[in-house]
C-alpha cells in the first residue's frame, strides 16, 4: 500500500512539474480562448490562396512568434468589473506580414490594459495577404461590436492598433472605412467598421493605395523612437502633421532612445511609458 501510494506520489508531481513547463512555454494555455471571427471558414482562406502547399499555423518560436494563420480569431482579456472603463482595444501584433509577435505584441499588452480597465483584444489575422489582413481587422471591429453589451463595453469606445506591421494594419483598415463588405453578408457585417480611436507603436506608415486619409479619421495616438531603424520617426511626424492639418484628434510621442520593437518598454529606455500616456489621452476621446 505505501509502496502505491509514493508512486502515485511520483506521478503526480511529474505531471504538475510537466505542466509548469508547458505553461510556461506555451503562454496561450494561461490566456483566454481563441475565438473565431468569421462564420464558417474565412473568405480567402482557401488553398489557392496561400502563399505555399501545405500553408498551416503552427510556432516560429514556442510561445513567442506564430506564423501561417489561416484561421484568424480574438482572445478577449476583459477587466474586472470594479475598474472596467467600457473601453476596448483591439490588437494587431507586429511580425512584417511574414508572422505574429503574438506573446510580446499581443497577449503582454492585453493583460496590462485590462489591469487598467480597459479590454485588450488580441486579433490573430491572416498575414500571408495584406488585403486579407485588412478584413480581418474590418471584421474584427464588427465582431466586437456585436458582442459590447454582452461584454460591458461601450459600443463608441472600440479601437484598434498594433505594433509595427501590426500598426500599420490598424492605419490601412481606419483609410478604407467606406470598403463594402463584398466578402459576406451576415448580420455582423452590417454594423460599423470605424475604429473609434486608434493606438499604433512604432507602426509601418507607407499605406496601400486604397488607404485615405481625411478628415472622418479616427483620432490616433502614436509612438515611435528616435532611434527605429525601421520605423523612421521623420514619417510618424509627417503623419501627425497631416493628422493635425486635417483637425484630426492625434497625440504623438517620440522617445529618445528605444529602437524598432520595444513592446512595453526595455530597461534601457524610457518608451514603456507610452501605455500611461495612452491611458490618459483614451479617456479624454471618451464617449
Amino acid at each position: 500500500m505505501y509502496n502505491l501510494l509514493m508512486r502515485f506520489v511520483q506521478v503526480w508531481l511529474v505531471c504538475l512539474f510537466s505542466f509548469a513547463v508547458l505553461s510556461a512555454e506555451s503562454p496561450s494555455l494561461q490566456n483566454p480562448e481563441p475565438i473565431r471571427i468569421w462564420k464558417g471558414p474565412a473568405p480567402g482562406s482557401d488553398a489557392q490562396h496561400w502563399p505555399t502547399p501545405g500553408y498551416h499555423e503552427e510556432w516560429e518560436r514556442p510561445g513567442e512568434v506564430l506564423t501561417g494563420i489561416t484561421d484568424p480569431s480574438i482572445q478577449v482579456f476583459l477587466p474586472d468589473a470594479a475598474v472596467n472603463t467600457g473601453q476596448a482595444v483591439i490588437i494587431c501584433p507586429g511580425g512584417g506580414y511574414r508572422n505574429l509577435w503574438i506573446n510580446k505584441e499581443g497577449w503582454k499588452v492585453a493583460a496590462e490594459l485590462q489591469k487598467r480597465g480597459i479590454a485588450g483584444i488580441v486579433l490573430k489575422y491572416r498575414h500571408y495577404d495584406r488585403n486579407v489582413a485588412v478584413q480581418d481587422a474590418h471584421r474584427a471591429v464588427r465582431y466586437v461590436r456585436s458582442r459590447a453589451r454582452e461584454w460591458h463595453l461601450n459600443e463608441k469606445m472600440i479601437g484598434i492598433g498594433g505594433f509595427s506591421a501590426g500598426g500599420h494594419l490598424s492605419l490601412n483598415m481606419a483609410g478604407q472605412l467606406r470598403r463594402t463588405p463584398t466578402w459576406t453578408s451576415d448580420e455582423i457585417d452590417q454594423l460599423s467598421n470605424r475604429p473609434d480611436f486608434l493606438m499604433v507603436i512604432y507602426p509601418g506608415v507607407r499605406l496601400l493605395a486604397e488607404a485615405v486619409i481625411d478628415a472622418s479619421f479616427p483620432p490616433a495616438f502614436i509612438t515611435v523612437a528616435a532611434d527605429d531603424q525601421t520605423t523612421k520617426a521623420v514619417d510618424t511626424i509627417d503623419l501627425f502633421s497631416r493628422l493635425q492639418a486635417l483637425q484630426v484628434k492625434s497625440e504623438l510621442h517620440v522617445y529618445q532612445a528605444g529602437g524598432h520593437g520595444f513592446g512595453l518598454g526595455t530597461p534601457e529606455c524610457n518608451c514603456g511609458s507610452w501605455l500611461d500616456l495612452f491611458q490618459g489621452w483614451v479617456k479624454t476621446l471618451t464617449k
